[in-house]
């Protein structure tokens, strides 16, 4: 249904209301013709109910817009990106519904139909998520614009320009992950999800215009929920671009099977490590230096002061005495993953205290 202007969409909707006071009825002002609106109602899944503020997303490459359903159930969603897929959702607290696609041209105003889905939430299970990136099986340039889903779910991601896409609130156990793009057709491969993690893979497509062969979803790799969750992979995403910042995995670790967290610090550019006494026996590196000169301070009272990074344990500064390094605060098996950034140029805003602006910041999370 299309109508041309939000004052006639406000009319409709309070017909479709049935009642409800004209002051509770939204319009978009400051309308733009080169966008589009979404409406409908939300109901319960089961019995049909009216949803009352439900908040309604919708969601397209690059962007989203957002609204709350009324007293009567009905939702507007102005600022709608058009001649892009979109994903419409609704969910309310802890509950939520299947995401449906669709597809606006310039001006239109789309009606869409939302259901909540209440019942079972007491017994279900604890939920995974899905991160991933849809590549050209031939090229292994990114797809953009696809449609992704798993289980029930209908699609509820989006790519973005890298190919990437997010999905949440995935059942444990065997699953299957949905694909749809207009270049390639719509593709489906079955996977398993485990309960209360990260998966990572890769979906590689084949042109619809090609003898289409069943998709290829490559796990490469399985993340760690404490790192997700602290940012650790976004920061890392988002600097390997432009070549900031070092990141280091439970998986490097166990590769490399380093003795001290020390030894592999020391293959890091621009990381020394000073030979000296440490208060455990373990430690024979215990002190940090970034490369600038200021970061060393000569002995006072016969004791050798460094000023080295700043060390960060599980997001939180800790504070080194003289005698003290960074095999003091824990060991290789405890350690999920490793951040060292070596000075101001490529220091996240949460590591940026005055010293490690000068000399650096080294920081440790530990967990799984």
């Amino acid at each position: 249904m299309s109508l041309s202007t939000p004052r006639l969409l406000a009319a409709l909707i309070l017909a479709a209301s049935a009642g409800a006071a004209s002051a509770q009825t939204p319009e978009c002002p400051g309308y733009d013709p080169d966008l589009g609106i979404v409406w409908g109602m939300v109901r319960a899944m089961e019995g049909g109910a009216p949803v009352p503020g439900a908040e309604v997303e919708v969601r397209w490459n690059g962007g989203k817009s957002e609204a709350q359903s009324l007293d009567s159930g009905i939702y507007i969603v102005c600022g709608v990106r058009t001649e892009v897929p979109v994903i419409v959702k609704a969910g309310i607290e802890r509950f939520a519904g299947s995401g449906v696609a669709a597809l606006l041209d310039p001006g239109e105003t789309l009606e869409v139909p939302l259901a909540v889905a209440f019942g079972g939430t007491a017994a279900s299970p604890i939920t995974g998520r899905v991160i991933g990136r849809i590549v050209d099986r031939q090229t292994l340039k990114p797809i953009t614009n696809a449609l992704v889903g798993a289980g029930d779910e209908g699609y509820t991601g989006v790519t973005d320009g890298a190919g990437r896409f997010v999905l949440d609130r995935v059942d444990p156990g065997q699953q299957v992950i949905r694909v749809q793009h207009l270049a390639y057709g719509e593709s489906e491969a079955p996977f398993s999800m485990g309960a209360d993690g990260t998966l990572e893979v890769e979906v590689r497509l084949d042109p619809a215009v090609l003898p289409v062969e069943p998709i290829t979803v490559k796990i490469v790799g399985v993340r760690s929920h404490k790192l997700e969750m602290a940012g650790f992979y976004g920061r890392r995403d988002w600097n390997a671009r432009l070549g900031l910042g070092y990141y280091i995995t439970r998986a490097d670790i166990r590769k490399r099977a380093p003795a001290r967290i020390s030894h592999i610090l020391t293959e890091i550019p621009r990381v020394d490590m000073i030979h000296g006494k440490c208060f455990t026996s373990r430690c024979d590196f215990p002190f940090i230096l970034a490369t600038n000169p200021r970061c060393r301070i000569p002995k006072q009272e016969g004791v050798e002061v460094i000023l080295g990074a700043s060390l960060y344990l599980d997001g939180r500064r800790m504070r080194q005495v003289a005698g003290q390094g960074v095999d003091d605060f824990a060991q290789p098996g405890d350690i999920a993953g490793i951040e060292v950034y070596t000075g101001s140029g490529d220091l996240p805003a949460e590591f940026a205290d005055f010293n490690a602006q000068k000399c650096g910041a080294i920081v440790l999370w530990t967990g799984r």
